[in-house]
């Protein structure tokens, strides 16, 4: 495990170059310079990771922007703080908290997923095309990078077969647990910091505590600006994988054990130092809560869900009649593997179970499987009542704010490894020709990880932002500290309002908005969805799921212009549509007629804040 003071856990340099020598193929000899240079430069992988990713969004490129995936109110979520990121490196402010979402009393950023990381980069994109431009844009870069730094990883530290690094990056870029995210968290689709905290954390074994360490700081700061979540289940898996290598290894890692504790006290300095304040923010900062929403330890791995494909893999969108599994999660599938590839895992783990790293990397995984079922466990989408061992971690600080589903990332991260594991090692089975190990290795591509691959998404049309909006026409209704409300409220369901702010850059003020925020506008509270309710969120609220007007009288007219000055509205709008005529007849109820103009019917409410 150490050689010459250098040192990896997953193979060591000197095995790595025998191994590449070993199997170097007549044909390599053979290649044309030309093909010699492709294979050096990783241009191929890369390239088909490409492909294959604007094969999976090909519907949403054919409507030019007309098309969003079904379930969209998490993809308005996302262009909103797209925009904010965008807004902030125009105009500057403090980017860890929204202002215009729930004003005037905002949102905190670093308390929701607001991955500046990513939207800070994006934001030439955003300003120059559009946050909705900027997602598409997003969606597909977050993905080949995941895959491309899963293949680097394989190609230049674990695997000598290319073969096996190109499927690790496949299955790392395009598992369920990316895959279904990419329509609506690009922060956990993007997945490409994970790969490189392997690395960066192996390199802590090697010495070089000041250098080694600052370098994993720096990747761990980013990462925590992308996603905190995966940041987290990133070193409790590490940490899990190590433990369990340390009791079996003990005479090796004992050599170690210095090094590495020098290395991670530097990044925890360093990262501590930088991350300081943003993380006091989240916890403590206005909109900051403790705890997370009762609704969230619903999100949680069925006991069948291993075995069973993800709603949008190849498998599930050709079954008969296309219905649907009766346990999915949409885009919470973690661990939705299906039986193919569940059973190639199960050969792979028997057959290498020699190896201290498989052996590791198969306990962490179905550990965290395991975990990824909550409590209580499901059964094919019922509770079964029997209490799961997640039900020990579930009020924990920072567990009670995790989707238990999510722990599954782990196990999606520990089959990635295991996958390249397994082709290295049949690409190393003596006695095997190169056109017949080919064919092995595709043969079981084929079987075990197609039928879980993603197809292409399914969109529906996209409602256009109206000219009232695009044309800054709302402005003259909005004065300095006012608000714009938009019926319906903006939210999970209704996305028309979130999509509307993130269309001017978020520089129109919404007093409601879908978010996480403490309960009850209360800072310490565990979190809820959405602003604090008031009564008249009651009546738009009925209006919408009941498709009819609420009974209205003086009583509520009163409120109505009481709610307007809590909020600070100046302007209300509704989309102009027969979807929401009881919307707009709710708000003429309150306020009086309407006035339609640019694609929605607008209320001039500002004489009411007087």
């Amino acid at each position: 495990m150490s050689t010459g003071g250098r040192v990896m856990v997953l193979r060591p340099a000197e095995e790595a170059a025998q191994r590449r020598e070993d199997t170097q193929s007549n044909a390599d000899i053979t290649d044309s310079a030309w093909r010699r240079w492709v294979r050096r430069a990783d241009l191929l992988p890369v390239a088909s990771y490409l492909l294959l990713m604007l094969f999976i969004v090909a519907p949403l490129l054919i409507g030019r922007g007309g098309t969003i995936p079904i379930q969209a109110g998490d993809r308005a979520q996302a262009e909103l703080f797209l925009a904010h990121a965008a807004h902030f490196v125009t105009h500057g402010g403090n980017p860890l908290f929204i202002a215009n979402l729930n004003a005037p009393f905002g949102v905190n950023a670093m308390a929701n997923t607001s991955a500046l990381g990513l939207g800070i980069p994006m934001a030439p994109v955003t300003l120059m095309f559009g946050a909705q431009a900027s997602f598409d844009v997003l969606m597909v870069l977050a993905v080949v990078a995941t895959a491309t730094s899963w293949y680097w990883l394989f190609s230049r530290h674990l695997a000598t077969n290319r073969a096996a690094a190109w499927v690790g990056g496949l299955v790392g870029g395009f598992a369920p647990a990316v895959a279904s995210h990419i329509s609506y968290h690009p922060n956990l689709a993007a997945q490409f910091a994970v790969p490189l905290l392997i690395w960066r954390s192996c390199k802590l074994l090697e010495g070089r505590p000041v250098r080694n360490g600052l370098l994993l700081a720096a990747v761990v700061v980013y990462q925590a600006f992308v996603n905190e979540e995966t940041l987290l289940l990133a070193a409790l898996g590490m940490a899990s994988f190590m433990t369990l290598y340390a009791l079996q290894r003990r005479e090796v890692v004992r050599t170690l054990v210095r090094p590495l504790a020098a290395g991670l006290a530097v990044t925890a300095g360093a990262a501590g130092a930088v991350l300081a304040y943003p993380l006091y923010f989240q916890f403590y900062g206005p909109g900051s809560y403790h705890g997370g929403e009762p609704a969230m330890t619903k999100f949680r791995l069925d006991v069948l869900g291993l075995t069973t494909y993800g709603s949008n893999s190849i498998a599930e969108r050709l079954r008969r009649f296309n219905t649907p599994s009766p346990f999915g999660l949409g885009a919470e599938e973690h661990g939705y593997f299906g039986w193919s590839l569940v059973v190639l895992l199960v050969v792979l783990v028997w057959w290498q179970w020699r190896d201290v790293r498989v052996r590791c990397l198969a306990v962490t995984g179905l550990g965290f499987a395991v975990l990824a079922m909550g409590s209580p466990l499901q059964y094919e989408g019922v509770d079964t009542g029997i209490k799961g061992p997640f039900g020990l971690l579930n009020d924990l600080p920072l567990f009670d704010t995790a989707l238990p589903t999510r722990f599954g990332q782990v196990t999606q991260w520990a089959v990635v490894l295991l996958v390249a594991i397994g082709i290295q090692r049949l690409s190393e089975i003596p006695g095997l020709t190169g056109r017949n190990r080919q064919a092995l290795i595709c043969g079981l591509v084929a079987v075990a990880l197609v039928p879980a691959a993603p197809w292409t998404l399914k969109v529906v049309d996209r409602p256009p932002t109206p000219t009232f909006i695009t044309a800054g026409t709302w402005r003259q209704y909005v004065g300095r500290g006012q608000t714009v409300l938009v019926v319906p409220l903006p939210q999970w369901d209704w996305y028309d309002g979130m999509a509307w702010a993130a269309a001017t850059n978020e520089q129109m003020p919404l007093s409601h908005g879908y978010f996480l925020g403490p309960k009850d506008g209360i800072e310490g509270h565990h979190a809820t969805v959405g602003p604090v309710t008031r009564p008249t969120d009651d009546l738009f609220a009925y209006a919408a799921y009941q498709y009819k007007v609420p009974p209205i009288g003086d009583e509520e007219r009163a409120q109505a212009r009481a709610d307007l000055r809590y909020w600070h509205a100046s302007l209300v709008i509704v989309p102009a549509s027969a979807e929401w005529v009881p919307a707009r007849d709710t708000v003429t109820a309150l306020f009086g007629p309407a006035k339609g103009v640019g694609g929605v019917w607008m209320w001039d409410v500002r004489n009411e804040l007087r």
